[in-house]
Order: C-alpha cells, then structure tokens, then sequence
C-alpha cells in the first residue's frame, strides 16, 4: 500500500479541512521527513499551527501526532525495504522520482499569496535606486541567477555573498526606498537575520524568499515569498527557489529590459567575447 492510498483510506471517515489538507499534502509528499519530524516542524513545512498538525492526526483516526508518526514510519520503512518508496511506478528510479517530486514542489511555489509576493518583489526591484541580494550556503546559486539576469534586464542588482563583515559593509550603504532580497534555505545564520534586521531599520523594501512560514526573517518581510524545498535525496531541493527566481525575472521582463539585454548583447559581439559569433 503506497502512502498516498493509505491517507485516501483514512481520511474517508470525514472531508478534511484546508489546513488539514496541507499537512496530508506534506505527508504523503515528504514521507521520509515526515516519520522522523516533531509536530513543530511539520507544522512549519506545512504553514499551519501546531494544533491543526494534531487535529488531522485525530481526524485519520489516531490520538494524536506521535501515534500517526509511527504508523506512516512503520508504512514508509516498509515500502524502502521493498524498493517502492515513491507514489508512482518509477519508484525504483531515484532520477525519475526527484524530478516527479519538484514538479509538485514548484506546483505548491504557484499560491495566491506567493503570486503577489513575487509580482511585488519585481515591483520593489523596478522602483529601486539599489537591489542588494544576501544569502548564504545553497542560496547562493539562486542568489547569483537573481543578480545576474536582473542586471543584464537593467536594473542595478547587486550580489553579498562574501565574508559577514563585507556583507554587513553593502547592507550599511542601502537607503529609504532601496530593496533587500534575503534568500535563506533549510537553516538560518546569525548573519541574514541581523543583515535583513539593518537594511529593515535603513527603511528598505524587504523581500525574503524561505521555506518556512514561521522563520524570523519573516518578522522584517515586506513580501514574503514560501518555497517548496523537499527532496527525495539528502538535503534540500533548489529547483523551487530557482522556479521563484525565474518568476521575479519574468515580471521584470518589459521594453525596458528588451532595451537593456540587446545592449548587453551588442557590446558582447564588440568585444567578441562569444565563440560562436559569425
């Protein structure tokens, strides 16, 4: 029985609710996190509060979070030691399987709220003098995609990602009006917090992009934008976080950008940078 049919089977006894309909989205989705995690961090993968994770444990028919914990990890267990650790018949094929998992992690990216999150981030990087990206560990290759493309459609998007002191450095220099981006996966550093906590109080527009709703950063948010990161492998999934990128880069995409890019390219064939120029 895969996990997917046995969360069907159970929740028959009653409609679940919209929150509770997340945490069976996560548990069936990230089945290996999900039989080794407290209530706590289910909730915050899931966005919802501690009480709705025991309440859709009580609504499948057990007493509470550690009672269904053990279940789904007996029923996981089982399906790795018989090779079917997916929800699908390429389950025996780790490529087919992670490719069919961030499917649904830039699926879940696609909500109203992260929408109007990423449509108003491109607005902050428009109306802004400076963009400054901050990020660190795995953020850091989204960060550069952000800062590279953003510069090439015109806008003056620039990169932290060097030593805390030089981070610390660029994040002084921003003004009223400038816009932050603090991109921060899997585990937050001493440093983002603090750095995204300055540039808030130097009156910048801040935009965080992280998988959790419940991370500190989202205290100093001015948008905040939820992103997918679960993985058939060890550690974290960025294609999520490449997908928001690429969302905030296809709404800065105007005349303006067409104008910029095709400046950029022109100057690239003067210095006959690229090999396969005629």
């Amino acid at each position: 029985m895969t996990i997917e049919s046995w969360l069907a089977e159970r929740t028959t006894r009653g409609a679940l609710g919209p929150q509770a309909e997340r945490v069976a989205h996560l548990l069936a989705r990230a089945p290996q996190f999900a039989s080794y995690s407290s209530a706590r961090e289910i909730a915050e993968r899931a966005g919802v509060n501690v009480s709705t994770v025991v309440r859709t444990a009580q609504q499948l028919g057990f007493e509470g979070w550690p009672q269904l914990r053990e279940e789904l990890r007996a029923l996981y267990l089982a399906s790795v030691s018989s090779g079917d650790v997916s929800l699908g018949p390429e389950a025996a094929d780790p490529a087919a399987q992670m490719l069919r998992h961030d499917t649904t992690n830039i699926s879940a990216l696609a909500t109203p709220d992260n929408l109007a999150a990423i449509r108003a981030t491109a607005r902050a990087i428009k109306a802004a003098r400076r963009t400054l990206i901050i990020s660190s560990g795995s953020g850091a290759g989204p960060a550069h995609i952000l800062s590279y493309l953003g510069t090439i459609a015109g806008h003056d998007v620039q990169l932290a990602l060097g030593s805390s002191t030089s981070q610390a450095v660029q994040v002084a220099r921003l003004e009223e009006g400038d816009c932050l981006i603090t991109i921060n996966i899997w585990r937050l550093t001493r440093t983002l917090r603090g750095l995204t906590r300055l540039a808030r109080r130097r009156g910048a527009t801040i935009s965080i992009l992280t998988d959790l709703r419940s991370s500190p950063l989202a205290e100093d948010a001015t948008h905040l934008i939820i992103v997918p990161i679960e993985a058939t492998h060890t550690g974290p999934s960025l294609t999520g976080v490449v997908a928001a990128v690429q969302a905030i880069l296809s709404e800065l995409a105007d005349d303006d950008a067409v104008r910029s890019a095709g400046q950029i390219q022109q100057l690239w064939q003067e210095l006959d940078l690229m090999d396969d120029q005629p």
